[in-house]
């Protein structure tokens, strides 16, 4: 929740306009092409992310705003701010301090065609990369994600992502194989670490091996992390990460935050499009003293749209001694946690067991917290065990409306969380020790509408959907 209460925080902060002021002139840097209107901003603040412009030019990628037509490293300027808190205004920006001129960054594609091109990516996080053929990286025994994840990233906008990844990377159909992780070298990783504002497309992974013994990760096949500002685009498309082998112990404590997955850790915004995956998860978890952990096949910790994806996994997962006291789990046959969910189909089994303790855990056939936002035309034939648990909710499509998150996405104009047009057709089996809690289609039924004293509301909403599980 945090990660949205700041977002909701960032909000209010930023760059006022003025009628008079110091005015930016955008020169857009290549021949012929001229300027774009300037914008006038008052003297001493930051150019906000909604000033921002995103050119075009065919055959080449917009790479930024920089202070020279060189486009140097050292000189681009960053938009918004860096980092706000919940009663402070910004403490680190670019302010404009008086008329200046900003010149368009054009990033034309770098074939990657060995082991070394494709490592090399980390030397411009902005770049262009196109694969030309199929890479092995069997021969790595522990790849270093490309692009980082750094303490402050979650107060700032993925503008100032400045270690992350932003570029682009179009696989045109070919395959990275053997990709393995034994250490983790930044909690955020995969074949990219920390990814904002970029794009992953065409890209086929097999047999990744994801064997390790660690604390905090947001851990995915192609990428730790994911964020989109608004006005921007941070897009996987026509991915299929085929074939994943995880096997990972790690232990929790108060305010840890665990996420695994089959394709990217988390997604803070962005889209996910006609992607698959597919393989095998073991996850022991020990520890105690609250925390979240995220499991699913696609996404762990998600506010994005995920649209046309496909998965089909077999996840174990087991809670062992001591107890995982205090901690809250989600756990979905397409993605942990979610917001807009569209036409998605799954299939694979969960196996959840552990000994006795208090967990909180919420396992849905599709999703294990729909946060705000809908599920739509989806459909999961996932088969769901649990043993010996003290504490699970479970639902066939979902394991719970989360309200908390909930009265978030209603502060953003939510109107209503909705399931819609959904089916489960797999199979359940509870055979708990402690307390269990089934509702079909969502593990707690249809909840009460939202409501609050400063006017905040939203209806929940389960319409025309299916619950016909095998027998």
């Amino acid at each position: 929740m945090k990660k949205l209460l700041l977002l909701l925080c960032a909000g209010l902060s930023g760059a006022a306009f003025a009628a008079n002021g110091v005015s930016v002139t955008f020169h857009l840097n290549y021949p012929d092409a001229g300027t774009l209107a300037p914008v006038t901003v008052s003297a001493g603040n930051a150019l906000p992310l909604a000033a921002k412009p995103h050119p075009e030019r065919e055959g080449f990628r917009f790479g930024g705003w920089y202070t020279s037509a060189e486009c140097l490293p050292s000189e681009e300027w960053l938009f918004g701010t860096n980092s706000v808190g919940f009663y402070t205004q910004p403490t680190d920006s670019m302010a404009v301090e008086a008329d200046m001129d900003l010149y368009a960054k054009w990033i034309a594609p770098t074939p990657v065609r060995t082991v070394e091109d494709l490592d090399a990516m980390r030397q411009d996080l902005k770049g262009w990369y196109v694969l030309e053929n199929d890479i092995d990286l069997s021969g790595i025994a522990n790849w270093d994600p490309v692009g980082r994840y750094e303490a402050h990233y979650e107060f700032a906008p993925g503008e100032w992502w400045t270690q992350a990844f932003q570029g682009c990377l179009d696989g045109k159909g070919h395959t990275i194989r053997g990709l393995s992780l034994t250490q983790l070298l930044t909690d955020k990783s995969g074949l990219f670490g920390a990814c904002a504002n970029c794009e992953i497309r065409d890209v086929n992974m097999e047999g990744t091996r994801i064997v390790l013994t660690a604390e905090r990760p947001y851990v995915g096949p192609l990428a730790g992390i994911l964020k989109q500002d608004d006005g921007c685009q941070a897009v996987i498309r026509r991915c299929h990460v085929t074939g994943t082998r995880l096997e990972v112990k790690t232990t929790n404590s108060e305010g840890t935050f665990h996420s695994f997955t089959g394709l990217c850790g988390g997604a803070w915004g962005g889209l996910i499009e006609d992607c698959t995956a597919t393989g095998s998860m073991d996850l022991d978890l020990c520890g105690a003293g609250g925390g979240e952990l995220y499991v699913g096949p696609f996404l762990g910790e998600a506010y994005n749209d995920t649209v046309g994806c496909e998965s089909d996994f077999d996840i174990r997962i087991r809670f062992s001694t001591p107890a995982a006291n205090g901690i809250k789990a989600f756990i979905g046959g397409l993605q942990a946690s979610a917001t807009h969910v569209v036409s998605c189909t799954v299939k694979g089994r969960i196996e959840v067991s552990g000994n006795p303790g208090s967990p909180e855990i919420y396992i849905g056939g599709l999703v294990g917290s729909e946060r705000y936002g809908s599920v739509e035309d989806c459909g999961s034939a996932v088969e769901i065990v649990e043993t010996g648990l003290p504490s699970v909710q479970v639902g066939g499509i979902i394991g719970e409306f989360n309200q908390s998150y909930g009265m978030i996405g209603a502060a953003f104009g939510t109107k209503a969380t909705e399931l819609l047009r959904c089916a489960f057709t797999g199979r359940i089996r509870l055979d708990g020790a402690g307390t269990e809690v089934f509702g079909e289609i969502n593990g707690g039924g249809k909840p009460e509408p939202l409501s609050s004293p400063w006017g905040i509301s939203m209806d929940y909403k389960i319409t025309d959907c299916r619950y016909d599980p095998q027998r």
